[in-house]
């Protein structure tokens, strides 16, 4: 126990002496009224410190991502963004809505469980005390394939949190690949299906 309180207090110590160093390298020179508009603007100051400081926008976790997502952007404009390579068109706003608005700064976690997988124990796991997470929707998906492109070409990534039926009544949900270089942005089955084992499904942490 003595070893755990020593790690934790080493921990602490560090960060605040990293919390004065950025206190001590802020400019002493920053206009009154700038420093005024950061002041009433806390959200799009973290926002800056953390793309300044976490450059890859990871967190302290590899499958753990930062992300800021715009509701109010069309599906449309944000499939563009995505620059992909080859862009389902049942991706578009009159099949994803969303109930969400305004602007955000989120946490996304891609959950990997290692083997095949059904949609019921993937909403089941994530709800759970050691994920905390709710499964992500179309916008935060699309969000992520902008601002890490190169993820997608390494495993295929679910968002279960957007569903469309298709003109047969079958529940589809988008999702992320690749084949090589390549990047492709899909709809697939929402029930009935056992996911692969590469599969990754994101969640965004409540």
């Amino acid at each position: 126990m003595a070893t755990r309180h020593g790690t934790a207090s080493q921990v602490t110590g560090s960060y605040v002496e990293f919390q004065a160093a950025v206190l001590r390298a802020l400019p002493r020179s920053i206009d009154p009224d700038v420093a005024l508009g950061w002041m009433r603007n806390g959200e799009s100051l973290a926002r800056v410190l953390r793309n300044a400081l976490l450059p890859n926008g990871k967190q302290m976790a590899d499958n753990t991502y930062s992300l800021f997502v715009d509701y109010g952007k069309s599906v449309e404009d944000a499939v563009k963004l995505g620059l992909y390579d080859c862009a389902s068109g049942d991706v578009n706003s009159k099949n994803f809505t969303t109930k969400r608005i305004g602007k955000a700064d989120i946490t996304v976690e891609l959950v990997h469980f290692h083997r095949y997988v059904s949609t019921s124990e993937v909403l089941r796991a994530l709800d759970t005390a050691r994920h905390r997470c709710r499964p992500a929707e179309l916008h935060e998906l699309l969000a992520f394939g902008q601002k890490y492109p190169e993820v997608q070409c390494k495993f295929p990534i679910v968002a279960l949190g957007s569903i469309w039926r298709n003109q047969e009544g079958t529940r589809m949900v988008p999702y992320l690949g690749g084949d090589g270089s390549k990047r492709n942005l899909a709809t697939h089955y929402w029930i009935n299906v056992a996911w692969g084992e590469i599969c990754r499904f994101a969640a965004v942490r409540k």
